[in-house]
């Protein structure tokens, strides 16, 4: 028996060592990198959840975040990588806010295997932060901690099917609250409202100058307490990347869901575009200017199914720091649904350490939501105006400014409040 148990075991190891390149090609000493990334933030904001003036909802306060991290390769062809990060968070207001250290946590925790061969890939194992594309579908896997962490606790495989095309495949599981790894001064820390389990397959490839995209993922959710309704969500979509010439670029992502949402049906469709013109050279400080469209559907509160787009995967800042706060009280934050837009953008080249940009992004929906909240009647949810400045003070100090104001329209109750939101970072990267 005990043969049977280890004959595997003995080719396994066997099969590994002899993907290891021989002793002349690797690196002369194991190859060790200190990760430590330091990020203070500054925000402050009012009434950007419930849209009212009256209410002392406003808050400012200081997010702290510090992550020290070890990458290891120990061979060319192996990386064992692990990060733990903590992010407290000091309130100027509301003063009711109490103090708290808050967790020490496996931020990545992973091992990366590249093995060579007539179709070489490469295998990636635990905690990792995975982004696809553009982050339409694919790039936050914790949603509900916001930028404290990204991760994924996922196994992947790349696989490079020829020069330019890549297929990747991964499976990714989490809980609530983080429960696979250690966690010290656990407190603990909502990462999802759902239980949830996924697969995926993410094909990438290029086709002269145009750079194509395709995906089918699989995303499953447990019912809780907090939402009592287990959900299967199938999206199969693509991206095209096309310059048009020179200087004009076209992006455009689609997709379709299908799957179920408690004993209901599903079916919903999300699809973004922007064309991109590079202005530099030609006018003084400017780089370029874009512009885009986004169009999410929502949830039709006539039929027994639903209708409304599952950001599967993308519950993060990607159009606004702000308005994803407003989304919280109709949906859940960051849930980017029922939404459409298009948008312009003006990006400026203030030197070799400076940029920044200015967005208008008028927006509206898909079908009105007229119960508490947003309680309006019509489909204009109304303009964000968005500007960020970003600066490289040396090379591993940056900081950046945000600030948006929001003003609502048609989509929120009558006389819905306006909003800012500013934001101040440091970052240090070593």
């Amino acid at each position: 028996m005990k043969r049977m148990i280890y004959a595997p075991m003995v080719l396994a190891l066997a099969w590994v060592l002899a993907t290891i390149p021989a002793r002349a090609q690797d690196p002369p000493a194991p190859r060790l990198k200190l990760i430590f990334v330091e990020r203070f933030r500054f925000e402050g904001w009012d009434n950007a959840v419930n849209l009212d003036d009256a209410s002392s909802e406003s808050a400012a306060y200081t997010r702290n975040r510090t992550t020290l991290g070890l990458s290891w390769k120990p061979v060319k062809n192996l990386e064992v990588l692990g990060k733990v990060t903590n992010e407290f968070r000091v309130y100027l207001a509301p003063k009711s806010q109490a103090f708290n250290w808050n967790e020490i946590f496996f931020d990545n925790l992973y091992v990366k295997w590249t093995i060579p061969g007539r179709v070489p890939f490469t295998v990636t194992g635990g905690r990792q932060d995975i982004n696809l594309g553009e982050g339409f579908v694919v790039a936050d896997g914790t949603p509900d901690d916001g930028s404290r962490s990204y991760y994924f606790n996922a196994l992947r495989v790349d696989a490079g099917l020829a020069k330019g095309h890549t297929l990747t495949a991964f499976a990714h599981a989490t809980e609530t609250t983080d429960k696979y790894l250690p966690v010290i001064n656990k407190v603990p820390r909502p990462l999802t409202e759902q239980p949830e389990r996924a697969l995926a397959l993410y094909y990438t490839g290029a086709f002269g100058q145009a750079k194509v995209d395709a995906y089918a993922i699989r995303k499953s959710t447990e019912a809780t307490d907090l939402l009592p309704t287990a959900t299967r969500t199938d999206t199969f979509g693509a991206r095209a990347v096309v310059p048009l010439t020179k200087k004009l670029v076209l992006t455009g992502e689609g997709a379709f869901q299908t799957g179920s949402f408690g004993d209901a049906g599903r079916s919903a469709t999300g699809a973004i575009a922007h064309l991109d013109y590079e202005l530099k050279g030609t006018l003084p400080l400017l780089k370029a200017f874009v512009l885009g469209g986004i169009l999410l559907s929502g949830d039709d509160p006539a039929t027994a199914g639903m209708e409304g787009w599952d950001p599967i995967f993308s519950r993060w800042p990607k159009w606004s720091e702000g308005y994803i706060y407003t989304f919280t009280s109709e949906s859940r934050p960051s849930y980017w649904s029922n939404l459409s837009s298009l948008y312009a953008q003006l990006a400026f080249d203030l030197g070799a350490r400076s940029d920044g940009h200015i967005m208008v992004m008028p927006m509206g929906a898909d079908h009105a939501q007229p119960g508490e909240f947003p309680g309006g009647t019509g489909l204009y949810r109304g303009t964000l105006v968005r500007g960020r400045l970003n600066h490289k003070f040396s090379k591993y100090v940056t900081g950046r400014v945000i600030w948006e104001h929001f003003a609502p329209g048609s989509f929120y109750f009558p006389g819905a409040s306006s909003f800012n939101w500013l934001q101040f970072e440091l970052i240090f990267r070593y």
